[in-house]
């Protein structure tokens, strides 16, 4: 190709896109708006034939789809002049217009607008005759609304109208599509009948399809035999459909034993334990051992089917057979890995390894018995975990095949609930997980990251304790590994998804680890952070934390930097952004907290030379206004009005003026709480947040007593043992530097007050910048502190959440939904026992130690 020709041709495209042009393609003529034009005067049914008789395509859609509602409003004349006209249009239709009448066919008898009998002589004929349309598509779409109709029909009609055309269009004289639709439709009527009827009329059929030359048939009605076997009970299935059943699985068509296999599963819950010894087991050996040595197209689904094959035969095993099945799903778990092949290789040659990704039949398997491992740990016993599944289960989190390791990482919480006390035997498996470097296996652990953690914080017990937190420290690298993986993924709802785990980090780390690790690591993506989803995550997340810390100086900390970083920087969205977080402290801590803290900062930005800022402000008024208490907040209920009035006689901005304008007429209808109480409007929301500020008040107690015991400790080498448990020298050392920070924060000469400080810099805090809490009138003296909530005991023991785990690792494998596998966010905001206390109306904190400022300048 000759560059310079071709640069000039795509000049000249442009040029000619460049160029203004009427478009015509879409317009209409005025014979097409004529035709598509109909009278107003019109009635309802006038107008449905008129548009069935003459109308466009569409017109005929939308007719056909208000079917039921012209049924509901005129039943008499739209079944004499509209619903004929409808199956004369059916015959000549397109695809489209045979669809809508499906739609409208199940619509109508769901509904019951017409009797049983009136549908089965005008509509259900309709849909058997067009069952054996020549479209495909058309004709598979009429045999599953045939099929949902079945279920809504009763007993005589499905025989009289349904049962006789079902049994001619199965006879091998006819077509493949025929015999293909008479085997779905009998597994679904025999649901419908009484043994005595199954035997007689459709039993026969049934044997004759499941030995019809076309393996494709024999396929369709092995599949159907859960439901006619179910029908029929069980001396009739024993003598009838087990002979069929296992002269299928030895099919020569892979497709035929496959059926085969799924329906055999399906069935172990009606077979009796004689049946299933002395036929299925010695069945299922014989159909997996020939499946693996001949690596059958088959393999594959044996391994997704292994799981519940295992359940439903495990009262059936005797100790041989047990150990038989558990060395064959270790042999599916290795299948097609060569001796020291693992994840290393993957990241060698990705490229040799991705050509054949799809093709993998043994990465197949792999997966399908990786989604089985929590039901074979139910199978084995947790007793058994380190000796029969501890190497496959480590072989499955290290293997090279990245889906393997995901599908392994979506049911680790399942593993992890049902070991119990021996937990902790995976903790190395959990920080390979977290440190794997597909961003596909970090997805599939993130959603159950707080109930894993939760596992390994309890250590199997039902108490989380001091020493079980310190113990998870090898844990925190690997979570911070998985951090970063998210973040450099450019997948920010997996980033962002993973910043909101981490609230539940509270209940499974310490302070210190959360303060010296996870904080500095939130505040750079708060401050850095392009993605708004994010930024605001890392806000939440960082809220909760400052929440449950248990350290004074790093609460204030934390909080200062949060004013430092949000409400005094430079950029405007940084401000913006600080009026969210404000949003979510009000929801978290308790009115006094916030009003000592962030109140005064927030109404300073009503004077911000940016609109979009001020904007931002006049929809926080309402919220504002609702933190204040008559007769103590009277000096902030005079600065929140005058901000107003000013708001309202300067602002020059349309936007921002019209804003305020709203937001007075939301303030007035405001109602201002009183200390008292009295008002029975905002009775449960003083409850509430006189429960945050006793919370608040308990957490301070909480701290001076663990710092009365740790001097007496010191003091007393002897007495060292507090309950017996020792404090560790790290403890100590981190006391003592908390200490000098705080002192070096109260020092107002101090020049460099942040050096100490894990979380910023000497920059960001200045001497002139500190925390003081305004004078309040009649307050108690304490500093609003955060109550760090303890983790309570859950009802039941270990054998029944392991039970409870049992039963919800059998219904993930039977395709049923879980209400226990949700990924359950410990956000404070839903937790209405979180909660904040009052605070000091000095500038010293209980200890005697000054408050640090911060300058509004």
């Amino acid at each position: 190709m000759d560059w310079p020709d071709g640069a000039d041709k795509l000049a000249e495209s442009f040029a000619e896109l460049s160029l203004e042009r009427t478009i015509t393609k879409g317009l209409k003529s005025a014979e097409e708006i004529d035709r598509l034009t109909v009278d107003e005067k019109l009635g309802d049914i006038e107008r449905a034939v008129y548009l069935l008789s003459s109308g466009q395509e569409v017109q005929r859609i939308s007719v056909i789809k208000s079917l039921p509602q012209l049924l509901r409003d005129h039943n008499a004349d739209c079944m004499k002049r509209v619903v004929p006209k409808v199956k004369e249009v059916l015959h000549v239709a397109g695809s489209d217009v045979q669809v809508a009448a499906t739609q409208a066919f199940l619509t109508i008898i769901e509904n019951q607008i017409v009797s049983y009998p009136v549908f089965a002589q005008t509509f259900l004929q309709s849909m058997l005759q067009s069952i054996d349309n020549r479209d495909p598509a058309i004709a598979y779409s009429w045999l599953e609304t045939l099929l949902e109709v079945i279920s809504f029909l009763p007993k005589d009609i499905i025989k009289k109208e349904i049962l006789t055309i079902t049994i001619s269009k199965g006879q091998l004289s006819q077509s493949v599509h025929s015999r293909l639709a008479s085997c779905k439709i009998l597994g679904r009527v025999a649901t419908k009948f009484d043994s005595f009827m199954i035997k007689k009329e459709i039993l026969p059929l049934v044997t004759s399809l499941c030995q019809d030359v076309d393996y494709e048939v024999r396929g369709c009605m092995c599949r159907q035999l859960d439901a006619v076997a179910r029908g029929l009970g069980l001396e009739s299935t024993k003598s009838a459909i087990l002979p069929e059943l296992v002269e299928l699985s030895n099919d020569e068509e892979s497709f035929v034993r496959l059926a085969a296999l799924e329906t055999v599963v399906s069935l172990l819950s009606l077979l009796d334990d004689e049946t299933c010894v002395n036929t299925i087991i010695p069945l299922m050996c014989r159909f997996c051992e020939n499946a693996l040595q001949n690596e059958d197209p088959t393999l594959p689904s044996v391994a997704h089917q292994f799981g519940r094959l295992c359940h439903g035969l495990s009262v059936n095993l005797n100790e041989d057979q047990k150990i038989w099945f558990l060395d064959f799903y270790r042999r599916m778990c290795v299948l097609g890995l060569t001796e020291g092949k693992s994840k290393s290789s993957d990241r060698m040659t990705p490229n040799l390894l991705n050509i054949f990704e799809e093709e993998d039949s043994y990465a197949e398997c792999r997966q399908c018995a990786g989604y089985n491992f929590p039901c074979m740990v139910l199978f084995a016993g947790p007793r058994n975990f380190k000796t029969e599944l501890y190497s496959t289960f480590s072989s499955l989190c290290d293997d090279p095949h990245r889906l393997v390791r995901r599908t392994v990482a979506c049911g680790f919480h399942e593993v992890a609930k049902l070991l119990g006390s021996s937990v902790l035997m995976i903790q190395q498996e959990l920080i390979n997980l977290l440190k794997d470097d597909s961003p596909e296996v970090l997805e599939g652990l993130v959603p159950h990251v707080p109930e894993t953690l939760e596992m390994f914080a309890k250590g199997g017990g039902n108490v989380v304790t001091e020493s079980k937190l310190t113990g998870l420290a090898d844990l925190v690298p690997a979570l911070m590994a998985a951090e970063s993986q998210a973040a450099c993924s450019r997948r920010w709802r997996l980033h962002r998804d993973l910043i909101t785990q981490f609230e539940c980090l509270p209940k499974c780390l310490t302070s210190d680890q959360i303060y010296y690790k996870f904080l500095p690591v939130l505040f750079k993506h708060l401050t850095t952070n392009r993605v708004l989803p994010v930024k605001l995550a890392a806000a939440r997340t960082i809220c909760v934390f400052i929440r449950h810390n248990r350290k004074l100086e790093q609460r204030q900390e934390l909080c200062c930097r949060l004013i430092e970083e949000c409400c005094h920087g430079n950029s405007s969205w940084k401000r913006i952004l600080f009026m969210d977080i404000c949003k979510i402290l009000m929801e978290m801590f308790s009115k006094m907290f916030f009003k000592e803290y962030f109140y005064e900062f927030v109404l300073e930005l009503a004077q911000d030379p940016v609109a979009n800022v001020r904007l931002k402000f006049c929809h926080l008024l309402p919220a504002l206004k609702k933190q204040i208490k008559l007769p103590t907040d009277r000096p902030l209920l005079q600065q929140l009005e005058l901000m107003v009035r000013r708001l309202m006689a300067h602002e020059k901005d349309r936007d921002v003026a019209e804003r305020i304008r709203h937001s007075v007429l939301e303030l007035d209808k405001i109602q201002i709480g009183m200390d008292s109480g009295t008002n029975r409007f905002y009775m449960d929301d003083d409850l509430a947040d006189q429960r945050k500020e006793e919370e608040e008040r308990l957490l301070i107690e909480l701290e001076e007593k663990e710092k009365e015991e740790a001097e007496k400790s010191m003091k007393n080498p002897s007495s060292a043992k507090v309950g017996g448990r020792k404090k560790s020298n790290e403890d100590g050392k981190l006391t003592k530097k908390g200490n000098k920070t705080m002192k070096s924060l109260s020092s107002a000469k101090s020049s460099k007050t942040g050096k100490n400080s894990p979380i910023g810099d000497a920059s960001s805090l200045s001497s002139s910048s500190s925390i003081r809490p305004r004078s309040r009138g009649g307050s108690d003296g304490n500093i609003v502190g955060l109550k760090a909530t303890p983790t309570r005991p859950r009802k039941g023991s270990d054998g029944s959440a392991a039970q409870a785990t049992a039963h919800n690792v059998v219904k993930r494998l039977y395709n049923e939904s879980t209400s226990g596998h949700s990924s359950k966010k410990s956000s404070s905001s839903s937790r209405k026992s979180s909660a904040t206390t009052t605070s000091s109306a000095s500038s010293t904190s209980t200890d005697g130690k000054p408050r640090r400022k911060i300058s509004k300048s």
